[in-house]
């Protein structure tokens, strides 16, 4: 071949292969004028609604429907769709749910094309949720679970996960079970707590062994938070694991209550939202989620929750800066739940539990 026609046909190779790329790139998503959100039910939906969602909606001709549930619903949901046409175009899951959703396939990754407000997000939080380089949720709220207590009738407050031993307490501490979430990230912290980690078996047993000896302070072993409030209410509690932002607005009703982040960490339990794959409206999907991880809705729906946010340009009210710790240096200390090793054991660990504490 000579030189002349060799570069031609290398040329027209190229230009080819250009083409072909272009032909098989991922089209933008189409214009539609709907989005399906699913969210938690009760205050986090009035909440979640008036911090910027509807607005979002109605200054953007969006139909929006709510969906409130649980992350066991949606994501059995979202398997039956096995990534095609998925019921929900957003929906707000905790980490172990996250995880799992990932490591299913059913989540389409998000980019900060898409969402610029990604890139204000707490690197610390958003690291969680990023698998061989590509993120799948926009972490949004933090509760952080600590020790909440009766001010009123707590001589000596608590300051580690260990206090809860204390013999001042006896026959007023309440315990939940793994089985609840609550109950889960109190046993990660009381394994943090006494230098261990929850994929070591030899950990686990070691906290199961000192959760025996608090069978003389255990009062109730709650599994949802009415069940907390009213312990605490009644004064039957005094010394119970709960999250700060709850814990808070317990106080700001008037109940004589306060809250500790103990010594040795307190542990996350976050609200992120995810993108499924085949959302059928994906498009404004995208925008949605970026219009909730924007300073301006993380602050509404704080000021309104009493939850630390992720965005890092959040302004937070005196109040509450007054009280909920926030920012990296806070999310930097944070525990989080080894949720592969801890979802395979969860119904073991709930019956050495009820052994432990002699719990039904």
């Amino acid at each position: 071949m000579r030189p002349k026609l060799a570069s031609t046909f290398v040329l027209s190779a190229l230009i080819g292969l250009v083409v072909s790329a272009a032909a098989h790139a991922e089209a933008p998503p189409a214009s539609t004028d709907s989005v399906v959100v699913g969210v938690y039910g009760g205050d986090w939906e009035k909440n979640i609604r008036a911090s910027g969602l509807e607005q979002y909606a109605r200054e953007n001709n969006l139909k929006l429907t709510v969906v409130p549930g649980a992350d066991a619903e949606w994501f059995a949901k979202l398997r039956a769709a096995k990534g095609h046409r998925s019921p929900y175009d957003i929906v707000v899951f905790q980490p172990d749910t996250v995880q799992r959703a990932q490591a299913a396939g059913l989540l389409q990754p998000l980019d900060a094309q898409h969402i610029p407000n990604l890139a204000n997000l707490y690197q610390s939080v958003q690291s969680r949720f990023t698998w061989q380089g590509k993120t799948y949720a926009a972490a949004f709220s933090l509760g952080q679970l600590g020790l909440a207590y009766r001010s009123d009738l707590v001589k000596t407050p608590p300051r580690s996960w260990l206090d809860l031993w204390n013999p001042e307490y006896k026959g007023h501490v309440a315990i939940s079970s793994p089985t609840y979430a609550a109950g889960l990230q109190f046993f990660a912290g009381l394994v943090h707590a006494l230098g261990g980690e929850l994929s070591n078996p030899a950990d686990v047993a070691k906290a199961f062994s000192k959760l025996a000896e608090l069978r003389g302070n255990a009062v109730a072993f709650p599994d949802s938070p009415g069940a907390i409030q009213t312990l605490l209410e009644r004064g039957d509690a005094w010394v119970v694991p709960f999250w700060d932002g709850r814990v808070f607005a317990l106080k700001q009703q008037g109940l004589k209550i306060d809250f500790v982040y103990p010594s040795d960490g307190p542990v996350v339990g976050a609200a992120n939202w995810v993108i499924p794959k085949g959302a059928p409206n994906l498009a404004n999907a995208y925008k949605v989620v970026n219009a909730l991880s924007s300073p301006q809705v993380q602050k509404a729906f704080s000021d309104r929750s009493l939850y630390g946010m992720t965005n890092k340009d959040v302004a937070y009210s005196d109040q509450l800066k007054s009280q909920v710790k926030v920012g990296e240096e806070a999310y930097s200390k944070l525990i989080w739940i080894d949720y592969a090793s801890a979802t395979p054991q969860l119904a073991d660990w709930t019956r050495r539990w009820g052994q432990a504490l002699g719990a039904k």
